[in-house]
């Protein structure tokens, strides 16, 4: 029993170690925190093994994309010189396996989610203030390149911090939410939280972590369906209505042009409207459209196989580049870990407080691997913190997967609406 205590403390504080690997600035650059991650990945299989970790069907599809990885890594640069490239997929890879270990255990994982957003508070609001000191930071932040490396040592981060933040904030949002009710000690944790994500997205001026952030929290409040592609058509409505706001109703465009003075989000509005009036692309879009171009190219060139060896995708989205790199294989992997943690839940419970987080969650997550091509940071937050926050909220509402519970509210809510008809009538 000891033994037993003893496997599971250590595959803990391995995990906790890894989630906040992925999101901590100052632990981006240095070998240390490297040869960390490696042994607390080896620590935590060890365990894994000796509590009954056996191979599936899905493990083996997974382990057969990363040898495919590897082999074109080798292939591509003519040896091992350059085989940490594709680290984000390495990661993807790590963290699924992990995940898949604890599908009927999360509970051994509850304590993480509070000291993770404990770090995100403090990395938040430290890059804000910075950014509000200088401005200039947040676009040189997200380069890779040498300079940065004294401000991510102090803890200033950019993609790499807030993207992890964006793809959860729909489930984070609900789990705030719950937790005024059920543990006010963790709703004072997820306010400032709140505060503190807020001011660095906006202060940052990071467009897609701020609409993201919108659209999502949209879907979570108003769409009511069940529906993923109706979920889909409406945010897709929702950005189209918002890119023709800024084109054609001036007051609106001044008023964001004002607010945003001097970021790259003023700059990114200023590369729209050039690009309407003179009907091609300019600017940053230029820069986007020639990326995505080279992506589609390359997936109809090599729509079964990928491009492998050959060629690769622009660089500009995780998800089509995946597709363009490794074909329909790769891309099936990608998509399958990628979102196979809100489609688990999807599927399992048909209550509408879940499904519309689901739905906002696939609708975030798809909106950022379709337009960053580093989700590698986000991979700690998407398969551990996020099914953690969906089954704290699941325990605590006592719902429980599709069975007669679910059937019977269902059935409930459509004998409501036949009574209320009928009065109507």
């Amino acid at each position: 029993m000891k033994e037993g205590k003893a496997l599971i403390r250590i595959q803990q504080i391995s995990v906790l170690y890894l989630v906040i690997w992925t999101i901590s600035p100052f632990m981006e650059i240095d070998n240390i925190w490297r040869i960390g991650t490696l042994a607390a990945f080896g620590l935590w299989l060890l365990c894994a093994i000796n509590r009954g970790l056996h191979l599936e069907k899905i493990h083996l599809l997974a382990l057969a994309f990363l040898s495919l990885v590897v082999v074109v890594n080798i292939i591509e640069n003519n040896g091992f010189g350059k085989i940490l490239r594709p680290i984000n997929l390495y990661i993807m890879i790590l963290f699924f396996i992990i995940g898949h270990f604890y599908n009927d255990k999360w509970k051994e994982l509850y304590f993480i989610v509070p000291i993770v957003l404990l770090f995100l508070i403090y990395f938040n609001f430290k890059s804000a203030f910075k950014v509000m000191e200088d401005p200039t930071i947040a676009r040189l932040i997200v380069r890779n390149d040498e300079n940065i490396y004294q401000y991510l040592r102090e803890g200033i981060g950019g993609y790499g911090l807030v993207y992890p933040q964006v793809v959860t904030f729909p489930v984070l949002v609900m789990w705030i939410f719950k937790t005024l009710k059920y543990k006010k000690i963790y709703f004072i944790i997820g306010i400032a939280w709140t505060v503190s994500y807020i001011m660095f997205i906006l202060n940052a001026n990071y467009s897609i972590a701020i609409v993201g952030s919108l659209i999502s929290l949209i879907i979570l409040l108003f769409y009511k369906g069940h529906s993923i592609g109706l979920a889909f058509a409406v945010s897709l409505g929702l950005f189209i209505a918002l890119m023709m706001m800024i084109l054609y109703w001036n007051d609106f465009r001044n008023m964001l042009l004002e607010f945003f003075d001097g970021t790259a989000v003023a700059k990114k509005i200023n590369d729209l409207v050039a690009t309407s009036e003179s009907g091609e692309a300019e600017g940053s879009i230029n820069a986007r459209m020639i990326a995505y171009q080279r992506t589609f190219d390359t997936i109809f060139r090599f729509p079964f196989i990928g491009g492998l060896w050959w060629e690769s995708g622009g660089g500009h989205s995780a998800l089509g580049d995946t597709f363009a790199k490794y074909g329909i294989f790769g891309g099936y992997i990608f998509c399958k870990i990628m979102y196979g943690v809100p489609s688990q839940y999807k599927k399992a419970y048909g209550f509408k407080s879940i499904q519309q987080m689901v739905n906002a969650n696939l609708v975030v997550l798809l909106f950022v691997t379709m337009l960053d091509s580093t989700p590698y940071a986000f991979m700690g937050m998407i398969l551990i913190i996020t099914p953690i926050l969906y089954e704290n909220i699941i325990e605590w509402d006592g719902l429980t997967a599709n069975n007669e519970n679910t059937l019977k509210i269902e059935k409930e809510e459509v004998k409501n609406v036949s009574v209320t008809l009928q009065k109507t009538t």
